[in-house]
């Protein structure tokens, strides 16, 4: 899937503060998300993005990875996104090793290897069940996983990979106030 990143940035003149003059709506849209615009809408959104392309330095274009490719060999079915809107919640009550083990994939993911995991001294086999108990108890979906996996044999094993959706992991972002 190829999405298309928008960054709209506007503050009042006037403004005295820095927090006034730094609001910024940053918007996802997929192909189909586009299309379903009026062609009115899609010119407009066109000729937006054209004027600021504009006025960028020339550079040369490199397409950004499809969600396939980003997340190679990582058995994604049934991940969740976990929105800014509901992470707050979904942290509430999690165990101080599983908070660490979210944070390292706030500050290192969307995607890391097991091994980080371990050498915090985190249990892969617990953080696992931790997270996926308490995405199943917010989403009410008994089929939702937090992370999705390349390697999981129930056992500890550093050569795997975990990953969380990119919407989830610009909520832990967000959460952890770190860069988005």
């Amino acid at each position: 899937m190829r999405c298309l990143y928008l960054i709209f940035t506007s503050f009042d003149q006037r403004a005295t503060s820095q927090q006034e003059r730094m609001p910024h709506v940053q918007f996802v849209l997929t192909a189909d998300d586009l299309a379903s615009f009026s062609q009115a809408t899609r010119n407009e959104i066109l000729q937006r993005v054209a004027d600021v392309m504009g006025s960028l330095p020339p550079s040369e274009v490199m397409p950004a990875p499809t969600l396939r490719e980003y997340f190679e060999d990582i058995y994604v079915a049934d991940l969740e996104d976990i929105t800014r809107k509901h992470i707050g919640k979904w942290m509430q009550g999690l165990s101080q090793s599983v908070q660490d083990g979210v944070r390292l994939i706030a500050e290192h993911g969307p995607v890391i290897e097991a091994r980080h995991l371990l050498d915090a001294g985190i249990s892969i086999r617990h953080f696992q069940s931790a997270t996926t108990r308490r995405t199943r108890s917010l989403t009410g979906d008994n089929k939702a996983f937090f992370l999705a996996w390349n390697v999981w044999n129930g056992n500890d094993d550093p050569n795997g990979k975990y990953a969380v959706s990119p919407i989830t992991h610009q909520s832990l972002r967000a959460y952890f106030k770190l860069p988005v």
